[in-house]
């Protein structure tokens, strides 16, 4: 079973990465390249760096310690880092999502991996890297620790990152388009699911 998804992601497969999902399989080593960096399960600097954004660059960050935390959920700040990938291409570059955990001190392999945006952690003082893509082989994985809960996922920016991730997952290319109302920096902005 494991050996498929690996087959099948190196050549040439999409794969997407939702949340807790990267807090599996913390002894596989190629679904841990997979996803870059993950939390938990036990996770310490044996099995990699953090990710760290510093000085306007990316950073790995051997420092000793455990892999994966997350203070109490609220609303934060997504700031895109990447502007020029095709999932980020003409969103806005700062805008508030709604209500969720965000995970801090993750940490992995962090090979092959292009981080699009941070927020800040009050709880770890970072930056945390909150969407990424990774080439694994041929394939391509979007993985997003945003996503806790049905709230978390109502957001419209969380929405629009997880619409376009995962078709340029499928694809490599992006063409669902940005929704006119979008989150701002100090405004969430949700579907409601009920209607």
């Amino acid at each position: 079973m494991q050996r498929n998804l690996e087959n099948y992601v190196n050549e040439g497969g999409g794969f997407v990465v939702i949340h807790a999902a990267n807090n599996a399989f913390t002894n596989w080593k190629e679904y841990n390249r997979m996803i870059a960096v993950g939390g938990w399960g036990g996770r310490s600097e044996k099995h990699g760096p953090y990710i760290r954004w510093k000085y306007g660059k990316f950073i790995l960050d051997h420092t000793k310690g455990r892999g994966g935390s997350h203070g109490p959920q609220h609303e934060f700040v997504v700031n895109t880092r990447n502007e020029d990938h095709p999932i980020t291409r003409a969103l806005p570059k700062n805008w508030l999502h709604c209500k969720d955990e965000l995970y801090d001190s993750l940490r992995g392999p962090a090979e092959n991996v292009t981080v699009l945006a941070t927020a800040y952690s009050p709880k770890s003082k970072e930056h945390e890297p909150i969407v990424m893509v990774i080439d694994y082989g041929k394939g391509r994985v979007f993985h997003t620790p945003m996503g806790h809960a049905d709230y978390s996922m109502e957001c419209v920016g969380f929405l629009t990152y997880l619409d376009r991730g995962t078709e340029w997952a499928a694809t490599g290319k992006v063409k669902t388009k940005v929704p006119k109302e979008f989150p701002s920096i100090d405004k969430i902005l949700a579907h409601d699911p009920t209607k």
